[in-house]
């Protein structure tokens, strides 16, 4: 008598969509980034030229860098609304303090990126230590360094060196540095947060964070790292600033606190779940600045786009608890 084969299930096509969406929660904003891409071809013909194509990637830098740093305060399960503040008081510092040598353009960018990991070790040591909600002490802190930045540079002034500018601001083979360089942090932190131990632990602690610390992780240190890198890349965020403005501005870091948390959530990031990721962030960002050149071009109020913005960062924080709801289920 003949074995019977076992049954081969065959999956449906909503199916293997929906596997494929578990496995990375970011696959719903590639697809509204080509989407967008094809029909802002199609509407706006100056859109698909070349140098505005290149201009719309350098202008996702900055939002790219800021949505990169709030994503390590996500996944560790807080809010870091200090990123603006700092990519603010850093365009100041630059502008301020950075004169025309090589050894002054090093100290100087180096004492900004020092500064900004300091907050953001200081924003993690009173949220994890003293136990403040992260929203609340960051929301303050951030008022505070516009403050501080406001009384040094009360309206926009100054002038960074411009051998900095062009060396940050250049191209390779074709290539802008910024571009490059942006792709690099990218990697690299999908690789941090992907591939090592530290960020196993952090979307443990962003999970769970009384599990994680049953589990032996040490949910302070972890914490206050998130909250270093998220400061660090929000420096880095503001010496792309001043250079590409060429000067200081107390107001330039003003929009990066919603819009890189609308970047991160629609790149599939989840508040108190660890889910989440870079290169879903880096879509988000690309797709904001991509809606704004068009809506600039079609001549739309920039009253419209802040609309948007926000109706964007609902409708992601909405999918994201219906898929977290419905990943519960399953």
């Amino acid at each position: 008598m003949k074995a019977k084969r076992p049954a081969v299930r065959v999956h449906s096509r909503g199916e293997r969509f929906r596997r494929w969406l578990r496995r990375d929660p970011a696959v719903p904003i590639y697809l509204i980034v080509l989407v967008t891409l094809a029909v802002a071809s199609l509407v706006a013909p100056t859109f698909r030229q070349p140098v505005n194509l290149v201009n719309v990637l350098v202008q996702s830098v900055a939002l790219g860098l800021a949505g990169t740093a709030q994503t390590f305060a996500i996944l560790a399960g807080d809010v870091d609304l200090t990123v603006g503040g700092i990519i603010s008081l850093a365009t100041v510092a630059a502008a301020k303090a950075m004169a025309d040598t090589p050894q002054s353009m090093f100290l100087v960018s180096a004492l900004i990126l020092l500064g900004g990991g300091v907050l953001g070790l200081i924003n993690g040591f009173i949220i994890s230590r003293v136990k403040v909600e992260s929203m609340i002490i960051t929301l303050a802190i951030n008022a505070a360094l516009f403050g501080v930045a406001l009384h040094f540079m009360p309206y926009p002034s100054g002038m960074v060196p411009y051998r900095f500018m062009t060396a940050v601001t250049g191209q390779v083979g074709g290539v802008p540095l910024p571009v490059l360089g942006w792709g690099i942090i990218v990697v690299a932190s999908w690789y941090v947060l992907n591939r090592t131990r530290f960020g196993v632990h952090l979307r443990a602690v962003g999970a769970d964070p009384e599990v994680a610390f049953r589990a032996g992780i040490k949910v302070e240190r972890v914490k206050m790292a998130a909250h270093t890198a998220t400061g660090l890349l929000a420096a880095l965020a503001g010496l792309f600033l001043a250079a590409r403005m060429g000067s200081g501005d107390a107001t330039a870091g003003g929009t990066f606190g919603l819009d890189s948390m609308t970047a991160t959530i629609a790149g599939g990031a989840n508040f108190s779940s660890g889910v989440g990721n870079v290169t879903g962030t880096a879509a988000g960002a690309f797709l904001i600045v991509v809606l704004g050149n068009i809506f600039n071009q079609m001549g739309i109020s920039t009253y419209y786009q802040t609309l948007f913005k926000g109706a964007l960062l609902v409708m992601a924080v909405a999918g994201g608890a219906i898929r977290k709801r419905w990943q519960e289920k399953k």
